[in-house]
Order: structure tokens, then C-alpha cells, then sequence
């Protein structure tokens, strides 16, 4: 179904159920760095939690992990209706009244992690998935980490460089939750405008307009997504929204 840097996702089935769902397996014997170990540590343990005891509607439901000493085995719900960056592709762009409904869902997926002290760090479109009923579903927490509290302060700097933050790409230390809240941003701005806030020539120029939050929305947004964009895309992370307040914005 899927393939990144250590690892692939497979479709599979259940030999008695005849239940599809898709397997991920991370390669352990790819990892070169303390840190990559780490990573994959974290999202088997975070797997495991969403597996036994932490379950939401808009997240992919984990059924098992399975780990031995070459790799991990994560054993997900099968999403049919493939990625939101695709679904986007093919549209365009996404109308305000099913971005309004879709980015709805995603907030409740963040608000819950982040109220359990999780932190993504990779939200984008290709890593929210869409069911058979046409609702969404976070998934790949490769990246993410338990935080012990809500004010650590993180030093890894991770995730795609188009959804990155200003403390992200300027190497400063920083809280997890505000860094997912600006990807959410430009997943919304992408969603209603079928273009990336933040584009440039090369990782440089493109790090300077996101250090900055130099970007323009187009006029055929409405004034109340627009605003919930600024307040997403904030270049203070201190003053950027919360979760919670974005579910009690006027436009959701």
C-alpha cells in the first residue's frame, strides 16, 4: 500500500475472517542512528496504547503489534478510501462545507492526543486516511512522542519540511502541541485552496518564508476560514491556537 524509509505497508487478510487490514512493517535492521531506534520504539509503544486502551473514532484503529528482533509489526484498520493529499490532488480542492466537516474530525483526532499527552509531529495529507463512510482517520506515528507534560520542551526536529514550523525549521527548541497545530494550518490552507501556503525554489528560501509565516490566502476563502488560518499559521508559537480552541472557532 505504502512505503517509507524503513519500512512498508502491506494490505493482508485474516485467513478466518476474510477481514482486510493493512500491516505495516518497520525494518529494525535499517536503523543506523540512536535516534531512529527511538523512534521506532516510540511508535510501538504508542501503537500498543492505541491498541488496548486508547481508542477514537478519528483515528486508524490498531488491532495488534507484534514486534521480534528484526522487525515490528503494526496491524491496522484498512482504510479503503485511501489519503486526504489524494483526494485533494483529484478534487483541487477541497468545498469549505466538507473541509469545514473533515477538518473538524482531524481537530478531534489532535485534541484527543494532545489532551493524552501525545504529540504527532507529522501531520500532513498522506497521513490522513479517509473510511468507507467518507470520514477521516489519523494515522503513522512514526514521529510521534508521549510527552510528560504539556510544557516539555522537544529538540528533535522531524516531519515534512512543507508542514514544518517556524521553531521546526530554525532548529529552536520547542512544545509539541503547537507544532502540530501549524501543520494543521496548512493542511486547512491546502484543503480550501489546493495549494501549499509555503513554496519556494529550495529548502532555503522555502525555511525563510516559513521562519517569517509569509503567505497570502486567496479571497475565495471565507473571512472566518481565513481568520482560523492566520491564527493556525502564527509564527509566535506562544500565541498560536489551541486545539480546543480551534473546535470552539466560528468556522467549525
Amino acid at each position: 500500500l505504502g512505503k517509507g524509509n524503513f519500512g512498508k505497508v502491506y494490505l493482508a487478510e485474516h485467513r478466518t475472517t476474510k477481514e482486510k487490514v493493512a500491516i505495516k512493517v518497520v525494518d529494525k535492521r535499517a536503523f543506523q542512528k540512536s535516534d531512529q531506534i527511538q523512534h521506532a520504539e516510540s511508535e510501538q509503544s504508542l501503537c500498543e496504547a492505541f491498541a488496548t486502551r486508547m481508542k477514537h473514532k478519528h483515528i486508524v484503529d490498531v488491532h495488534e503489534v507484534i514486534a521480534d528482533d528484526h522487525s515490528i509489526y503494526i496491524v491496522m484498520e484498512y482504510m479503503q478510501g485511501g489519503d486526504l493529499f489524494e483526494q485533494i490532488r483529484q478534487s483541487a480542492y477541497i468545498a469549505e462545507p466538507v473541509a469545514r466537516r473533515w477538518f473538524r474530525e482531524i481537530m478531534e483526532a489532535v485534541h484527543f492526543i494532545h489532551s493524552h499527552g501525545i504529540v504527532h509531529r507529522d501531520l500532513k495529507p498522506e497521513n490522513v486516511l479517509i473510511d468507507k463512510r467518507q470520514h477521516l482517520r489519523l494515522c503513522d506515528f512514526g514521529f510521534g512522542k508521549k510527552v510528560a507534560m504539556q510544557q516539555q520542551v522537544l529538540k528533535t526536529y522531524c516531519g515534512s519540511p512543507f508542514y514544518a514550523s517556524p521553531e521546526m525549521v530554525t532548529a529552536t527548541p520547542y512544545k509539541g502541541p503547537p507544532v502540530d497545530m501549524w501543520s494543521c494550518g496548512v493542511i486547512l490552507y491546502l484543503m480550501l485552496t489546493g495549494t501549499l501556503p509555503f513554496q519556494a525554489s529550495n529548502m532555503g528560501q522555502l525555511f525563510r518564508k516559513i521562519s517569517v509565516a509569509q503567505y497570502t490566502i486567496p479571497r475565495s476563502v471565507s473571512p472566518d476560514a481565513s481568520n482560523l488560518i492566520h491564527r493556525l499559521l502564527c509564527k509566535n508559537s506562544r500565541e498560536r491556537i489551541t486545539a480546543i480552541q480551534c473546535l470552539q472557532h466560528p468556522w467549525l
